[in-house]
């Protein structure tokens, strides 16, 4: 893949103050914020991307050039300022090789070698995207909103361009297919029943964990968010909705609403109890269906109706969550006016 490279406006002391816009041939460069700063130019990783420290919390990540907010804590900064560390090494000696040369040598050309600034930097630490790949972390995946790439640590984070959170992405792309594929292939209904509520319950859990970290809170709210599952649909309905104004069964019919809350319980059963009907299912539902002892079965229809409505709940939770924190709206709508030129293009408009 072809490098690519951005540029830093940075101090002679080698702190970095302000990204260049580096624009197209014929394009002038943003001016320097300050007098006396020196252009430096870093290159991306071998897959053109390029790594990123947060100056909050210190996390790394991969991505495109300039980020704008912290995919861990959603910190938002300028893109110079989540250069990571080795591109700050980098940008340090990069300077102090430069000011040594214009010290000592006299009006003229210098030559700066830049392979032997990165293995000075690799000294240091890990070498700088100039001369090495960035470390690759574990999550890759491309924001639905406005197309960014993405590599963290761990499976869920917001997008590092826009801030849309990639929960729903996985859970209606990857979880709720994958629950789809063992159901054709014959896996039991109860079990895919099971599997369904349980990740469900995850995608509430990381909602619920960022509501916490981002929305003033009292201890007992905290508590409820952070140390209890979402196994009750007729619970997490009212405390989402009392608490953040999230609707979790927002236009669904009462009867959908009410056959998923059933099978919330019904997880319980297969999950705890081997299918068999016990008590606490028979006092949680009020189903008069069934029996103390009973084994209860589900069939495939009753399985993909449960996946239809928990893919409706994690869009309301989702959709709301991000009217709550809203993501940065230039990615989304820069992105959105690239694919329609793209259409009008392939329309031959």
């Amino acid at each position: 893949m072809p490098t690519v490279w951005i540029g830093v406006y940075a101090l002679p002391q080698g702190v970095p103050v302000e990204s260049i816009r580096l624009g197209g041939i014929g394009q002038l460069w943003n001016p320097a914020p300050f007098p006396g700063c020196w252009p430096v130019m870093i290159a991306s990783d071998s897959e053109g991307k390029f790594g990123h420290n947060c100056p909050s919390c210190r996390a790394y990540w991969r991505s495109g050039p300039w980020p704008n907010i912290c995919p861990y804590c959603r910190v938002k900064a300028a893109g110079y300022q989540f250069l990571s560390e080795a591109q700050h090494r980098y940008v340090r000696h990069y300077c102090e090789v430069l000011a040594d040369a214009l010290e000592s040598k006299p009006d003229g050309e210098v030559i700066i070698d830049m392979d032997a600034v990165a293995d000075a930097v690799g000294k240091e630490g890990e070498k700088p995207s100039f001369y090495v790949s960035e470390q690759k972390q574990q999550r890759k995946f491309t924001c639905t909103a406005c197309e960014e790439f993405n590599d963290i640590l761990g499976r869920f984070g917001y997008c590092s361009l826009c801030g849309t959170r990639n929960d729903l992405a996985d859970f209606e792309e990857q979880t709720i297919p994958a629950i789809r594929e063992r159901l054709k292939a014959g896996n039991a209904p109860e079990d895919c029943v099971r599997d369904a509520v349980a990740s469900f319950d995850s995608f509430v859990a990381q909602v619920a964990k960022q509501l916490v970290e981002m929305v003033p809170l009292t201890d007992r709210r905290k508590k409820r968010l952070t140390t209890q599952r979402f196994h009750n649909l007729h619970e997490v309905r009212e405390t989402f909705k009392n608490w953040f104004d999230i609707d979790v069964c927002a236009e669904m019919k009462e009867d959908e609403c009410q056959a998923t809350a059933l099978m919330f319980l019904r997880r319980h059963v297969y999950e705890h109890n081997g299918g068999e009907v016990d008590q606490k299912y028979l006092d949680d539902s009020g189903d008069t269906t069934v029996r103390l002892k009973q084994r209860i079965h589900e069939t495939q229809e009753d399985a993909h109706s449960l996946l239809n409505a928990l893919v409706k709940m994690a869009r309301n939770i989702h959709g709301t969550f991000h009217v709550l924190l809203p993501p940065i709206s230039e990615p989304i709508e820069a992105f959105a006016e690239r694919k329609e030129r793209i259409a009008r293009h392939r329309r031959g408009s």
